[in-house]
């Protein structure tokens, strides 16, 4: 009986033993699982490494760079009437630069046209036109028209869309270049007269200059006025030689046109005083 009685607990120990070892393997993994894994491990290839990015290397070469425009000046007093295409050509003017201003026949073209005509009183001295004092009227929008005389009412020149005429004394002539001495004639006096009043004449004229110095605030009979100066220089031996002198209202119209030189050694002058602008309507 005592040894049965021992017997109970060893057979107990070892039916617990046989029934903990199931557990434990359901637990964790066997040795064979973490074999598997250990060389699952070290036969994944490790991933590749960044590859460096190459630096921008900067040429010599500059980057354009972009070319600012020049302010627009807008206008107000005096110059709030001022047509936008004479703004346009005369940003030099309003912005009030100095040096010398290439574009000053364009922008008193520009502000001509804008006036739509005035009258003007023309002293010549030994020019294209016979020495003397003439009275004109013209327009020059928007076409080009004038009527001068004489102060003794021997010469009139009339310029319209129907063409150019010279009337000297009882005699009429139309005036054309290529056409008779008369007509020559004709045309050189035509020509002439038109030099002060017709913008594209007067824009050729300065523009045939070299470019004009400006002077702002000039007094013309008691007002403030703007003045441009002009050398004209002689291309070949002979030509006119001499300067164009213009000096302009609010509204950059010419008041006054001084043309002096020589040509040939023969002094030449022509001055315009201008006054009325607007009155280009009144020639039919």
């Amino acid at each position: 009986m005592p040894a049965r009685k021992h017997g109970y607990p060893r057979m107990a120990a070892l039916c617990l033993a046989a029934a903990v070892v199931p557990v434990l393997a359901a637990c964790g993994p066997t040795a064979d699982q973490v074999s598997a894994r250990t060389e699952a491990r070290t036969s994944t290839p490790a991933p590749p490494a960044p590859v460096p990015q190459q630096a921008k290397v900067r040429t010599a070469e500059p980057e354009p760079t972009a070319t600012p425009e020049p302010m627009q000046v807008s206008v107000s007093g005096a110059q709030a009437g001022m047509a936008e295409s004479v703004q346009e050509a005369c940003q030099f003017l309003l912005r009030r630069d100095t040096g010398g201003f290439d574009g000053a026949g364009d922008c008193v073209a520009a502000a001509m046209e804008a006036g739509t005509g005035a009258e003007q009183k023309v002293t010549t001295t030994a020019s294209w036109l016979p020495p003397g004092t003439y009275t004109m009227q013209f327009r020059t929008a928007p076409a080009f028209a004038m009527e001068l005389r004489s102060a003794d009412g021997e010469l009139e020149i009339s310029v319209s869309e129907n063409g150019r005429t010279l009337r000297t004394g009882e005699s009429t002539a139309s005036a054309d270049a290529s056409g008779g001495a008369e007509e020559t004639y004709a045309a050189v006096l035509a020509d002439a007269a038109e030099l002060t009043a017709n913008p594209d004449r007067l824009r050729g004229l300065v523009e045939g200059a070299g470019p004009a110095r400006v002077e702002y605030g000039v007094d013309y009979l008691g007002s403030p006025a703007t003045r441009l100066t002009a050398v004209v220089e002689p291309q070949n031996p002979g030509d006119f030689a001499g300067s164009i002198v213009l000096t302009l209202d609010d509204l950059y119209r010419p008041l006054l046109v001084d043309y002096s030189g020589s040509t040939r050694g023969i002094s030449t002058s022509i001055r315009a005083e201008i006054s009325s602008w607007g009155s280009g309507g009144a020639l039919r």
